[in-house]
């Protein structure tokens, strides 16, 4: 699957974040990337059942020292039994076969990496804002 990196430490208070401070913005970010990827799979009409978009979803915060992290991608399985992160690889990459007109694939999450990266960073770099205002 397609993987971004968003890093918070660039954002202002960089040795002053706390543990929670750290978790809201990069929860703030996971959402924004939520919104999109389901934006995407709709505008691209890969919705049959509807499993498949109901299952992108942020994963479960983990932190680490001075850093957390969250991934969005669809969870589960559909109510066949097949994984929904295989259906949107499949998907955005292909099966391995070349398509008539070259390409495999639609990308569907892939040509948005550059677009959701930076709305993303800007999700998180507005929840760091409000937090300055908390403090």
């Amino acid at each position: 699957m397609a993987r971004m990196r968003v890093s918070g430490a660039e954002l202002e208070l960089k040795e002053n974040l706390s543990r929670d401070m750290i978790r809201r913005m990069v929860e703030a970010g996971g959402k924004v990337a939520d919104d999109r990827m389901k934006a995407a799979t709709r505008a691209h009409m890969h919705v049959r059942t509807g499993d498949m978009l109901e299952a992108i979803k942020p994963t479960p915060y983990r932190e680490w020292f001075g850093g957390g992290a969250t991934e969005v991608y669809p969870q589960g399985d559909d109510r066949k039994g097949v994984r929904n992160a295989t259906k949107a690889y499949v998907i955005n990459y292909g099966r391995g076969r070349r398509k008539r007109n070259g390409k495999m694939g639609d990308k569907f999450i892939t040509n948005d990496e550059k677009a959701t990266e930076e709305a993303v960073r800007q999700a998180m770099e507005a929840e760091n804002g409000r937090l300055i205002e908390e403090i």
